[in-house]
């Protein structure tokens, strides 16, 4: 692991030019792999063709092979997965996520593989300057709540950690708090809507845990004023991590400028594509679109993982690794207007906590339309603060058409753990 972290701490700093060298050269190795181990990419003339030929793979060809889509990684599982992986690799490991949509997704990973995942989580500990001998706390899903003696194999096996203390996400909010409180982190790690719910509930209690360093988010979109309310509740810094339970970590966010995101580019080759195809330059935001150069169990060459982000210019802290400025979510997290347009909708917190005390919010568009937008409260909303609730959003969202409230005294439910504040039924 500490090799691994030397290298990274080299070929950060390679020109983008250097890095696409390394990885085409990387990449040739997964093709030629999954050419002879898997049936899917073996039925593929295109795939076979390249792998055939001698001379190092351009970007040009890279770029016309077919794509991979969530839903064929899903039907076509066996297919994708390698009947055998180079004894270096070490064993074929499980890899599981329910996904953000809620359908089950199963796959496989090798220890190698597994191993650069550690070694991005490690760096991210190291980009930031995290105080490794702290306790560290994480409330997430497929955890119980239980006290670990260090932050986990990838950290303790090159660094002497503090303890780590881990909580279900699924706990209330009010214990999550009492938890907070009682085991004193210096680090949080947790769902970006699940640190929203805790910070806003800190602030309506008073209560805040006095050792906390900084919070950490991961698995879903960032919210805008997510950064503001961290600090606004326990005077702390938030730090993003853009990943994939498929993929692994696909961005960092720069210790230096934090609206940057870079890319992982020695695990992963990161497109970001417009809807003809074409590779998105700075300022334009469009598919993502992922190739792991080391997971030789389960080859997944230019998936598209489902999310659209916007690509970043060169960042001033001289790193080569590539940038994304914004992660903008999923398709289904776009709004449509009436005529068929669409954009990404914008409705802070601030914009519904100033009509009531609103624990949990979230938009449904079920057609061009109509949109619905789900609140949980302890009672409904009266008439004039209903209205003004439907003329603020139709404000922000530049949306015409009807605004329709329902009430739940219940909390939203949340598909694989992953809450979107916006979703959209449309079939396109």
């Amino acid at each position: 692991m500490l090799a691994l972290q030397f290298q990274l701490q080299q070929s950060q700093w390679w020109p983008e030019p250097e890095l696409r060298r390394h990885q085409l050269a990387q990449f040739r190795h997964l093709l030629a792999h999954a050419a002879a181990e898997t049936s899917w990419y073996a039925e593929q003339a295109d795939f076979v063709q390249l792998a055939a030929k001698a001379e190092p793979v351009s970007d040009q060809q890279f770029r016309q092979l077919p794509r991979l889509s969530r839903r064929d990684l899903q039907q076509h599982l066996p297919r994708l997965t390698a009947r055998s992986t180079p004894p270096a690799h070490g064993k074929r490991l499980d890899l599981a996520t329910s996904g953000s949509t809620g359908q089950p997704l199963l796959g496989y990973e090798t220890e190698l593989n597994h191993l650069f995942w550690g070694a991005c989580n490690l760096r991210d500990h190291l980009w930031q300057n995290r105080n490794l001998g702290l306790k560290f706390g994480a409330i997430r899903t497929g955890v119980d709540q239980r006290q670990l003696a260090d932050w986990g194999r990838a950290i303790s096996c090159a660094y002497q950690t503090g303890p780590a203390t881990s909580l279900n996400i699924n706990t209330p909010v009010e214990r999550q708090l009492d938890w907070l409180v009682a085991e004193q982190p210096g680090y949080l790690i947790s769902h970006a809507s699940n640190l929203a719910a805790l910070a806003r509930c800190s602030i309506d209690r008073g209560e805040q845990p006095t050792a906390l360093q900084q919070v950490i988010s991961f698995g879903e979109r960032l919210p805008d004023q997510l950064r503001d309310l961290c600090q606004q509740a326990w005077q702390v810094p938030l730090v993003d991590v853009y990943s994939a339970e498929e993929v692994g970590y696909i961005g960092l966010q720069c210790p230096v400028e934090p609206g940057n995101y870079h890319l992982m580019g020695e695990q992963l080759i990161v497109e970001v594509l417009d809807h003809q195809g074409r590779p998105c330059e700075p300022g334009q935001w469009g598919q993502v679109v992922i190739t792991t150069l080391h997971n030789f169990a389960m080859p997944l060459i230019r998936y598209e993982i489902g999310d659209f982000a916007r690509v970043g210019p060169p960042c001033p802290c001289g790193r080569g690794l590539p940038v994304l400025d914004k992660i903008m979510g999923r398709q289904r997290n776009m709004i449509t207007l009436p005529d068929g347009s669409q954009h990404w909708p914008s409705f802070p917190a601030d914009l519904w906590l100033a009509v009531a005390p609103i624990n949990q919010f979230q938009l449904e568009q079920i057609s061009r339309q109509e949109i619905i937008a789900h609140y949980q409260l302890e009672r409904p909303l009266s008439a004039d603060e209903g209205h003004n609730l439907q003329q603020r959003l139709a404000q922000s969202l530049r949306f015409p058409g009807v605004i329709t409230l329902e009430h739940h005294r219940q909390p939203l439910t949340v598909a694989g753990s992953k809450f979107e504040d916006f979703i959209s039924r449309l079939e396109n």
